[in-house]
């Protein structure tokens, strides 16, 4: 790779998102975009009237698999755990949905599914991967649990900021996700700014980054001005 290069500038505005947390294990990485998702908001109505699975127990695992039970025939919630570690309210909303089965003690050992070969014309044939099975293992066992058959299945297990090169540099929180000075965008460092997802870790949505960025370049142009 070429060397590091020095850039200098007045205002530095620092949008490298965050990434979502994955499971690793067998047919993950296939089957993203082909029924693998981390987003239930972005992907969910794909597979209306058809059964999913979501993975976790936390607070995103649980309005996922509220969302998903708007559109979905069924939703299973795969729990590593004897218990959720999302608030009471969340919990007990889910629990209590006819929609929702949760499976405690339960982990994800593989995706499985099949391709559709579709031809694009011009001799061109995309193989396009479709999830079909999740393969599951009881916790902490390691036992075989089975499969589960579902068109999707919704990974909701958290998020890790891209922010590794900043540290030392920039204040964050405990979980590493940059820190803002009240509303506006600006960071511990006069002129550096932080747009979307690399300091938010409540919407994690485009639009809501989309916009954050405008307040950030707005925030670098009234900056650069006084300054």
């Amino acid at each position: 790779p070429p060397p590091p290069r020095e850039i200098v500038a007045h205002a530095i505005v620092v949008a490298t998102g965050a990434d979502s947390v994955w499971l690793g294990v067998e047919g993950e990485a296939r089957f993203r975009g082909g029924g693998v998702s981390s987003c239930a908001t972005c992907d969910g109505f794909l597979f209306r009237d058809k059964p999913v699975a979501v993975v976790g127990g936390g607070d995103t695992a649980m309005e996922d698999a509220l969302v998903l039970a708007r559109t979905s025939s069924r939703v299973t919630v795969l729990v590593r755990r004897d218990r959720l570690r999302a608030s009471h309210a969340l919990a007990q909303r889910v629990l209590a949905h006819p929609s929702i089965d949760v499976r405690w003690n339960t982990t994800v050992a593989a995706f499985d599914g099949a391709s559709e070969r579709v031809d694009r014309g011009g001799g061109v044939v995309d193989e396009l991967p479709t999830l079909t099975t999740v393969r599951l293992r009881a916790a902490p066992s390691g036992a075989d649990a089975g499969a589960l058959e579902v068109a999707a299945c919704f990974v909701a297990i958290g998020h890790t900021p891209n922010t590794g090169l900043f540290k030392g540099q920039l204040d964050m929180d405990e979980t590493g996700y940059l820190a803002t000075r009240g509303k506006s965008t600006e960071t511990s460092v006069p002129g550096v700014f932080a747009a979307g997802d690399v300091a938010d870790d409540v919407y994690r949505q485009a639009i809501t980054s989309a916009g954050s960025g405008a307040a950030s370049a707005l925030d670098a142009e009234r900056w650069l001005s006084a300054n």
